[in-house]
């Protein structure tokens, strides 16, 4: 029997949009989601980007999903990737994509309809929705959601989009490089952060170097900008290993 899920308020929805801004890691984008997934009704989530021409297996695409790997591992196997009906309907549109398993099964052009449906069938996918993302570099991609539940109403599809674009970008933003260490420290920053990474606060710094509390703080923010670093033990860490600091 299909599932229904009550829509969310605007507190959880405003909870959400916050938690997301909050995450630092792709395991925080993940447990996140997963609970996303859940509070609208829906066992499965996938974050993809969009395959290039001659791209043929879905495990390549994926970037954070719960989906079951062996699910993935038999569609690759399968070769279902191509002729897609989800894929060729992102490509042609940024409009949220409702499916049904009994519809999208009937849809594909090569008929391979009943190894669709018979494997994600088996899985427990039977309605889901795809929403159509875009990270600010321009590679297109999407957040699906799946399981057994109703279709999405209107007003839960424009929660879902804007939450997914929102996770999309926060994925792209924490999967981007971070910057290489600026070489130029100046002698003073490296001093803060050798003390740092052997347990000195602030004020002991200042002590130790004969400056004020404030002037210590101002060259350790300093070289976290430099390094790229969220915080004092990030900047550590990335100095150590770009032999900065002893």
């Amino acid at each position: 029997m299909a599932q229904t899920a009550a829509p969310l308020n605007d507190d959880a929805d405003s909870g959400f949009v916050d938690r997301i801004a909050d995450c630092k890691t792709s395991y925080d984008i993940l447990r996140l989601t997963r609970e996303i997934a859940k509070s609208f009704g829906f066992q499965y989530f996938s974050i993809m980007r969009l395959p290039n021409a001659d791209e043929r297996n879905l495990a390549s695409l994926s970037i954070i999903s719960n989906w079951p790997p062996d699910l993935i591992h038999s569609y690759d196997q399968l070769g279902l990737l191509e002729n897609s009906t989800v894929i060729g309907a992102l490509r042609r549109s940024t409009k949220p994509f409702v499916w049904r398993l009994e519809d999208l099964s009937r849809s594909r052009t090569d008929g391979r309809e009943d190894e669709v449906a018979t494997l994600f069938a088996a899985y427990g996918f039977h309605r889901g929705v795809y929403l159509a993302t875009q990270e600010p570099s321009g590679e297109r991609g999407a957040v699906s959601f799946s399981g057994s539940r109703d279709t999405p109403s209107n007003t839960e599809l424009m929660e879902l989009s804007f939450l997914s674009n929102l996770i999309y970008e926060k994925v792209a933003e924490i999967k981007k490089p971070a910057p290489a260490p600026d070489q130029t420290l100046s002698a003073r920053e490296r001093e803060c952060l050798h003390w740092t990474a052997s347990g000195k606060t602030s004020s002991e710094i200042a002590t130790i170097l004969e400056l004020s509390e404030h002037t210590v703080n101002h060259y350790l923010s300093a070289a976290c900008q430099k390094l790229g670093a969220t915080n004092r033990a990030h900047a550590v860490a990335r100095a150590i290993r770009a032999g900065l600091v002893d």
